[in-house]
């Protein structure tokens, strides 16, 4: 076992919380800064497969022996595996960091800070990891501010590109930024600000994004975006653009949010549905020529309470998923009918991620609103057994709003939001910066 380790005293550690309600016509988003209300917790166990090894992240005041325990048993203690941090002087938080080697590949590993005084032990939140072959660590989105939770996907030199969209820190004011990434050796490997002017790229929030099926180009537009005069307002935006023709057609839809998916090949039909008012769904004929949007009729979502949708598409069906029931639903464009599938495993989570992969729809990440805790596992959608099966665990620091983009049988997440459990049982939330991908070996 190899150790290295570095305290690094800070005055105070912000974090973020979500707000509450929405403000004009924005979509909730995770906002403001707040101090934190505990000083043992643990924000980051990053593996590196290559190196066998994870790095600690951790924030810590007492004055007193502090350290980490870990195992391949949940809940570790003091008896078993540890890693004692000496510490003397100073009142303030520090940041607790530290490297642990020797670890096994593809065990998972359970970690959590503790602290020792007087004979009494204290525990920090539980994280763990597995040393995955199958993830791959990118470089941080150098950013200032606030993560966006979408993005996308597609091919590009041979490799792959990467977008990702951030924002100012607080929710009245409106610049934002796109981000692009270049997998090819060639173009460095780094993520570059993409802007036409200096005031960079509007802060879009929940627009319309999908991907066609050859994975080659892209539908996207709508969303809110913030206008500043003559009154702070956000505003829904109805234009369109087919990232292989052009300016497609006007959305007619309500202002509301919405959650879509793209059923067929190649030149895929387009399905928009309306979360909120009068649920309806609208489809976008995607033909050579394209015929433009058109109402589905007697095909309103069954159920107009739910809010927490996510979509995803496999087999020429659409699904919508909801975090407020954890129920499932089918779309069949031949009968233009919704079906009720088998609620999901998913309780007390939200502000997961949802992905659209040729095998199959991915779930997974998100919090769980009763604890405060974060979770990392991901789900794949067996859709002839109507059943969800265990596929992976993210590797990454964030899991609430983690930005989530698929692409044939990769994945990409970016970002997001660490979430922290309390003493209270409520998630304290951080903004992460990281990026990974996955690629079954």
């Amino acid at each position: 076992m190899t150790i290295d380790y570095r305290l690094k005293a800070v005055n105070c550690l912000v974090y973020l919380i979500v707000i509450a309600g929405l403000i004009a016509c924005e979509p909730l988003q995770i906002n403001e800064e707040v101090m934190p209300t505990s000083t043992l917790k643990l924000l980051a166990v990053t593996p590196d497969y290559a190196k066998s090894n994870v790095a600690i992240q951790g924030v810590v005041s007492e004055e007193s022996e502090t350290g980490i325990v870990y195992g391949t048993s949940p809940q570790p203690t003091i008896t078993g595996q540890k890693a004692t941090l000496d510490r003397t002087g100073g009142s303030n938080t520090a940041v607790v960091t530290a490297t642990i080697g020797s670890l096994q590949p593809k065990q998972r590993y359970y970690f959590r800070l503790y602290t020792q005084k007087d004979g009494v032990v204290l525990y920090s939140n539980e994280r763990s990891v597995v040393l995955s072959p199958d993830w791959k660590h990118l470089i941080d989105v150098p950013y200032e501010g606030q993560p966006l939770s979408y993005g996308w996907i597609y091919g590009n030199f041979g490799g792959y590109q990467l977008t990702v969209f951030t924002r100012t820190n607080f929710v009245s004011e409106s610049s934002g930024q796109q981000w692009n990434y270049y997998s090819s050796d060639f173009q460095g490997q780094q993520w570059r600000a993409a802007s036409t002017n200096s005031l960079g790229y509007p802060a879009r929030y929940t627009p319309i994004y999908v991907p066609y099926a050859d994975q080659t180009t892209y539908f996207f537009g709508g969303g809110y975006f913030y206008v500043p005069e003559p009154i702070p307002t956000y505003t829904y935006q109805k234009f369109f653009d087919d990232y292989r023709d052009g300016s497609a057609y006007d959305y007619p839809g309500d202002d509301v949010p919405t959650v879509q998916f793209a059923i067929g090949s190649n030149l895929p039909d387009l399905y928009v549905l309306e979360v909120g008012n009068k649920y309806r769904l609208w489809k976008y004929q995607n033909r050579i020529t394209p015929t433009g949007w058109e109402l589905v009729e007697g095909a309103e979502f069954p159920r107009k309470t739910l809010k927490k949708l996510f979509s995803f598409a496999v087999d020429n069906k659409g699904y919508i998923l909801s975090e407020d029931d954890n129920s499932m639903w089918a779309f069949d464009p031949t009968t233009n009918r919704w079906q009720e599938r088998k609620k999901t495993p998913f309780v007390n989570r939200e502000k997961g991620a949802v992905i659209t992969l040729t095998k199959g729809g991915v779930y997974g990440l998100g919090y769980n609103t009763k604890t405060g805790e974060g979770y990392r596992d991901l789900w794949l959608y067996d859709d002839k057994n109507d059943a969800w099966n265990y596929l992976t665990d993210y590797p990454g620091e964030g899991s609430a709003s983690v930005a989530a983009v698929g692409r044939n049988s990769r994945i990409g997440l970016m970002m997001g939001y660490r979430a922290t459990a309390t003493p209270i049982g409520t998630a304290e939330f951080s903004a992460a910066k990281d990026v990974w991908i996955y690629e079954p070996q």
